[in-house]
């Protein structure tokens, strides 16, 4: 049955992390760019935002090495031990930018969201593809505000698949139909609508179009606002609100 058909109660949110609760994508882009300046491969900000942005960390590096045609950059062919190498590389030298990440570096409208939430008994879980979420919650000094981490090291396949937005929703015991996720990239979008949840997209409408809704920021959105907008959309006749 369509996301739209149904009653939309929502029990629980899943927050992707990167771009959604802190800029940790810029962190990303940084150390991706530094493993590339070292091994001599072309790479800028478009080419991650455009081809990397919500990736696992396995895929975008096949990316970057235009593994099996994985994108246009010229085609490296490396062991598994090899690209295990610059994976442990490149985590390094990310792990280095965010040994400083701290709450002022959530992304605005994102510690009043939580706190409305928790203070509402909605349950909150992590989707994210990361392998460093939980770190990464621990600096923001939010760990506590978690029901669960859903990430990179808990279900094998990863975004655009709906694993991890799954084994997040049956952790905390919610049905996925009464969830909704709230993502900033298209593989998490489609990772949620596999899943059967609501998905809210923050970002470019262009980016996003396949959310059920799309805002720009969260910066001044209260949970209410987001209610309304969900049960807004339910009663509509489109698929989409904007």
């Amino acid at each position: 049955m369509d996301t739209l058909e149904r009653d939309p109660h929502i029990a629980a949110v899943i927050f992707d992390l990167d771009g959604v609760i802190t800029n940790t994508v810029y962190f990303h882009y940084l150390s991706w760019q530094q493993l590339a300046d070292e091994e001599g491969i072309p790479f800028d900000k478009q080419t991650h935002d455009e081809g990397m942005l919500g990736l696992n960390r396995e895929d975008a590096l096949h990316y970057l090495l235009g593994v099996d045609g994985a994108s246009p950059l010229e085609n490296r062919d490396l062991s598994p031990s090899q690209q295990q190498l610059l994976l442990n590389r490149k985590n390094d030298y990310y792990l280095q930018l965010i040994d400083k990440l701290n709450r002022e570096h959530l992304l605005p409208g994102i510690e009043n969201l939580l706190e409305e939430l928790h203070a509402a008994n909605i349950k909150i879980a992590l989707g994210s593809s990361s392998k460093n979420a939980e770190l990464v919650l621990q600096r923001l000094e939010i760990r506590s505000l978690f029901d669960f981490i859903a990430d990179g090291n808990s279900v094998p396949n990863l975004k655009p698949a709906p694993d991890v937005f799954l084994y997040a929703a049956e952790s905390i015991e919610i049905a996925p139909d009464r969830c909704l996720v709230i993502e900033d990239a298209p593989a998490g979008v489609a990772a949620g609508l596999a899943a059967n949840m609501w998905v809210l997209g923050v970002g470019p409408a262009v980016r996003l179009a396949h959310a059920h809704l799309v805002l720009p920021t969260l910066q001044g959105i209260s949970w209410q606002d987001i209610l309304e907008k969900i049960n807004y959309c339910h009663h509509r006749s489109s698929d989409y609100i904007r």
